[in-house]
């Protein structure tokens, strides 16, 4: 399958992967996940999805989630777990040798293994108390819809759980809502914003230096798409924590590029807008990917992709689609 086709077929995909909500309602209650800690390990790009679980969990449940590397959990965290916690291992795969070593001794202390993966006969999955199957089907090794499932899975299962371990919220109703409209929204992106990705993808390219910072929800996808763009076009770009935004700004020169995908539900946008704002000459090119209410950033940005305006949670994985398809235009179709 090529990369183009894998792209294209994210709409589809997150279709079938959003079937599975009586499944992840059916485990959520049996799991019971809102009575002690939980973590959530994974090594390479399934380690960067971790983080979407961080935030979501953390934002809907309000209790602590931890993310960790598969390797690192099972040196350092292993010793702290007990029979109240639940980690959630996640793997594309499911043969991670890095997450089933992990899995192997969480459950070894009495916790509760669930496995976020994309076969219900992997080996994660046949080990784990419970599986959260993401139905990617058919891609190529880079697993560009494996990527973009597992994320808008994670968020799923977190708004699922909230649903159903809290009192009823209409923020939360209204999050559902959001997510059964995902896959439509990510096909209209895929249609009507091509040529959008493919000024981005212009504007981007040849840039001797790429930054990119995601805010919030969208820091996972922003890391995400710096790992496809060394995958796919061999480019040196930095993925920033938007703390290290301010001073990565006033070091760079006109040469580099500096994507922010954010959106104006967004948490923290205040803070980087701040920054952005200030009376200095910024000498780097800003470009964003963000939503059609979020005038001020579009407003600074040298070119600005507008998305419909939704959530944090949602909108991060429809920001990570058009970064998927940017990547894509980046090294020429």
């Amino acid at each position: 399958m090529s990369i183009r086709q894998e792209i294209l077929g994210i709409p589809d995909a997150l279709r079938a992967t959003l079937t599975g909500r009586p499944e992840f309602e059916g485990l959520i209650r049996r799991t019971r996940l809102g009575d002690g800690p939980i973590f959530v390990v994974g090594s390479g790009s399934s380690y960067i999805l971790g983080l979407t679980g961080v935030y979501a969990f953390e934002g809907l449940l309000g209790q602590p989630v931890v993310a960790r590397p598969a390797l690192d959990f099972r040196n350092y965290s292993a010793s702290v777990l007990d029979a109240r916690s639940v980690v959630l291992a996640v793997s594309q795969s499911g043969e991670s040798t890095e997450t089933i070593e992990a899995a192997r001794a969480a459950r070894s202390r009495g916790s509760t293994v669930l496995a976020l993966t994309g076969s219900p006969t992997n080996s994660l999955a046949k080990m784990a108390a419970g599986v959260f199957l993401v139905r990617a089907g058919e891609e190529s090794e880079v697993r560009i819809k494996s990527v973009v499932c597992h994320q808008a899975a994670l968020g799923y299962i977190a708004v699922l759980a909230a649903r159903i371990l809290k009192r009823p919220q209409p923020e939360v109703e209204a999050l559902v809502e959001e997510f059964e409209r995902l896959p439509a929204q990510a096909e209209w992106v895929l249609t009507h914003l091509q040529d959008a990705a493919r000024s981005l993808a212009s504007g981007l390219r040849g840039l001797p230096r790429l930054c990119v910072v995601g805010l919030g929800s969208y820091y996972p996808a922003a890391l995400q798409w710096a790992l496809l763009l060394k995958t796919l076009n061999k480019i040196h770009v930095e993925s920033l924590q938007p703390s290290e935004f301010g001073c990565s700004l006033d070091r760079a020169g006109s040469d580099t590029g500096v994507v922010l995908v954010s959106g104006s539900r967004c948490r923290p946008r205040k803070a980087i807008y701040q920054l952005i704002n200030q009376p200095r000459k910024i000498k780097a090119q800003l470009f964003s990917v963000t939503d059609v209410n979020d005038r001020e950033l579009a407003a600074q940005s040298s070119v600005a992709v507008l998305l419909p305006a939704l959530s944090e949670i949602v909108g991060s994985t429809l920001a990570h689609t058009l970064l998927d398809w940017t990547a894509y235009e980046i090294g020429g179709p």
